[in-house]
């Protein structure tokens, strides 16, 4: 229910940004467009039904359940068990499967993925083998809606 009502603010406040009323008086026009651009840089929080749709990942009346999930792994090295849940908590709002594999005493795992994903500590995330990085990583691309294009396609 909180999402629909989210959903329905995010969809009027698009409506509004992208309106042409009003443009005709320069301080309406320019607080709409810093407002848009504003929006832009926060990754597009107010958007069309079918950019949302879109980032959810509904195709043509299809959800991410009937479509198969890329591998996605988050190694995790025992130490930081707050950003490893919130790493779990975003994968699962987004209703994809994961494993989590624990290199805390596998040298040569963690060596490999260290060094594939150029970072310095775990937990890093793995989408059909390609690293995507830390929580900050996931945090970005599951903002701009690329985590579920990503895992399923």
């Amino acid at each position: 229910m909180l999402q629909n009502v989210t959903d329905r603010f995010r969809l009027k406040i698009n409506d509004a940004l992208a309106s042409e009323s009003g443009n005709r008086w320069k301080p309406v026009r320019l607080l709409r467009e810093v407002l848009g651009t504003a929006n832009d840089l926060a990754g597009r929080p107010f958007c069309s039904q079918a950019e949302l749709d879109e980032r959810r990942g509904v195709v043509r009346g299809e959800t991410t359940e009937s479509r198969e999930a890329a591998p996605v792994m988050l190694y995790f090295d025992g130490k930081d068990h707050r950003t490893k849940k919130k790493m779990e908590e975003v994968l699962r709002a987004r209703d994809i499967p994961f494993k989590v594999l624990d290199v805390t005493d596998d040298e040569a795992s963690r060596s490999w993925a260290l060094t594939q994903a150029k970072a310095a500590e775990f937990p890093l995330l793995f989408i059909a083998g390609a690293p995507v990085g830390g929580l900050h990583e996931l945090t970005e691309i599951d903002v701009n809606g690329q985590l579920v294009k990503r895992v399923f396609g």
